[in-house]
């Protein structure tokens, strides 16, 4: 699958494995976009204060602040930039459609390459 992108497009993945970020990063980059990685969701947390993202791709687990966590904190300081969120079960996914947060994506691990550039895209698309 391509992808296209506005190279001005910022990513923050946020992994707890190097290998994994690193690679989902690599991915990112073929398709246009710039990232940034970190690995936990304090340092998130903090890059999100220091650096405007078009996009925020987290896991839901991590170490320390969990990934759903870095959304609601990003929501309550005004960002409403889109989130992916990896690993989270479908259930999860509706719980957090029901209870208002919009513009969240959810993808099963292991990760579909494919899908993960055509939801990066159509996040950005809007």
């Amino acid at each position: 699958m391509s992808c296209a992108s506005d190279p001005a497009r910022r990513i923050l993945v946020i992994a707890a494995d190097p290998n994994f970020s690193g690679t989902i990063g690599r991915i990112l980059c073929r398709c246009g976009y710039e990232t940034d990685q970190v690995a936990s969701g304090e340092a998130a947390m903090e890059a999100l204060e220091h650096t405007t993202y078009d996009l925020v791709l987290s896991e839901v687990a991590l170490p320390g602040v969990c990934g759903l966590t870095v959304l609601c904190r990003a929501r309550q300081h005004g960002r409403k930039i889109p989130f992916v969120l990896l690993g989270a079960p479908e259930t999860e996914r509706r719980r957090w459609i029901v209870s208002g947060v919009d513009d969240v994506h959810c993808l099963s691990l292991p990760l579909d390459v494919d899908r993960l550039k055509q939801v990066v895209a159509q996040c950005l698309a809007n």
